[in-house]
């Protein structure tokens, strides 16, 4: 992917000076405000953006251009604090839950509490708080989620019906899983199961907890400073998954993953796979099978699987935070989500009133429901993700899992190489925040 410098010129600069508390008062209505905004869409989906973008204007008279700016999710993340330090942040940018803490810290983002307390037509309440508390920062809300999905389990239908199985049941356990994983094993041509991502063993955000929760483990604890991979509890867990790869060998190495364009999961060769809310759509695209998805499976100490999602933010370089935050109002209302998120079939909507409208999308999986069931009941948001040290604690993580995967280091190994990497990095972190 490119640099962020490299894709400083395609910013759309916010002249000027932002006015104290982030940004100044929106221009006479005599005048049109011109807004930017920043996205991570592929590009099938700007014409979608493009359009609400127009409804917005025809509503809003007082805005003359909605100015656009997209670019990978990669780069995306990497260009935002190059804009900030330029002073050429666009009124509007997309917000990932992994950055939504630092680039707070940082400043890039002004606090929309004010916006939401003097807006009453706005139901924050109506936001799954799940959703809303990546976006919180020392006590107030910055930016606000347009979608929050859990990881569930997909299923190849195709490949059930072909051993006569029954698909997985609503309260199907770990060990339901495994039986049905080495069934659909048939060698090295096709998996019980793919992983999330082709990811057997991973720490992310969302993938860590779902791995660990239902044997009652933590990744790391609610303040961020200690990793608790230690703990029987998440030892146990871990090895489960492992074992999955190198024992019953219902799971493929990575190389075997690498070798299947797109991965198994969407060519078809994996019966069972991790599936967030946003990966359907890559599916709706792409399977040539018939798929569904159940509940993530209940463990030895209960039912839990993480979550994640992505929000809007209003920047400090906004000259027209009022303006910004009225488009805000209306994209992320639930007419907005509807819209954009919901009927389009494009992702889980972060507000309640307008999950249905995902449910019942086109393409959307026959027990779409079970999204809403875990977010409702079991999901969680996955820790780390209130830490400066974010992206090098996930780093840490990766190099580590990558090789319990390949069967170059056991779980035991990698956990302790884990923590003793990873223990003064989270705790150089806090006492950052702290101010030591």
């Amino acid at each position: 992917s490119l640099a962020g410098t490299a894709l400083l010129a395609a910013c759309p600069a916010a002249a000027g000076a932002p006015a104290a508390g982030g940004g100044a008062a929106a221009a006479p209505s005599s005048e049109k405000v011109t807004l930017t905004t920043a996205h991570a869409w592929e590009a099938a989906f700007i014409d979608h953006q493009k359009e609400f973008d127009k409804n917005f204007m025809a509503k809003h008279t007082n805005v003359g251009d909605v100015q656009i700016t997209n670019n990978t999710w990669g780069d995306h993340n990497k260009v935002v604090p190059t804009w900030a330090a330029a002073g050429t942040l666009p009124d509007i940018i997309y917000v990932h839950g992994r950055y939504a803490f630092p680039w707070n810290h940082e400043g890039i983002l002004i606090p929309t509490n004010d916006f939401i307390d003097k807006d009453a037509d706005f139901d924050i309440k109506g936001i799954w708080d799940e959703a809303l508390r990546l976006y919180q920062f020392n006590g107030k809300q910055y930016s606000i989620p347009y979608d929050h999905g859990p990881i569930i389990m997909g299923y190849n239908k195709d490949l059930f019906d072909a051993e006569k199985m029954e698909y997985p049941k609503e309260d199907w356990t770990t060990d339901d899983f495994l039986e049905a994983a080495k069934k659909l094993t048939k060698g090295d041509k096709q998996w019980g199961f793919d992983g999330y991502y082709d990811t057997i063993v991973g720490l992310g955000n969302e993938q860590g907890i779902s791995l660990v929760g239902p044997w009652g483990g933590s990744v790391v604890n609610d303040t961020e400073d200690k990793i608790l991979l230690d703990s029987e509890e998440s030892m146990t867990a871990l090895k489960w998954w492992a074992d999955l790869i190198h024992v019953h060998k219902v799971s493929p190495l990575p190389a075997q993953s690498k070798a299947v364009p797109n991965g198994p999961w969407v060519a078809g060769t994996s019966a069972m796979f991790g599936l967030a809310s946003w990966g359907t759509p890559t599916l709706i695209q792409n399977a040539k099978f018939k798929w569904d998805v159940a509940p993530w499976p209940k463990g030895p100490k209960g039912q839990k699987t993480g979550s994640f999602g992505s929000g809007y933010g209003i920047t400090r370089d906004s000259k027209h935070a009022d303006v910004a935050w009225s488009y805000l109002h209306d994209y992320l209302s639930k007419d907005g989500m509807e819209f954009m998120w919901g009927k389009s079939g494009r992702g889980s909507p972060a507000r309640k009133a307008a999950y249905d409208s995902w449910l019942t999308s086109k393409g959307a999986p026959e027990h779409a429901k079970y999204y809403k069931d875990a977010l409702e009941s079991y999901a969680v948001t996955g820790h780390p993700y209130q830490t400066l040290a974010g992206g090098e604690i996930l780093d840490i993580f990766n190099r580590n899992t990558d090789l319990v995967q390949t069967g170059d280091m056991k779980v035991e190994d990698a956990v302790a190489a884990i923590i003793k990497d990873g223990t003064p990095v989270l705790e150089d972190a806090a006492k950052k925040l702290k101010g030591g």
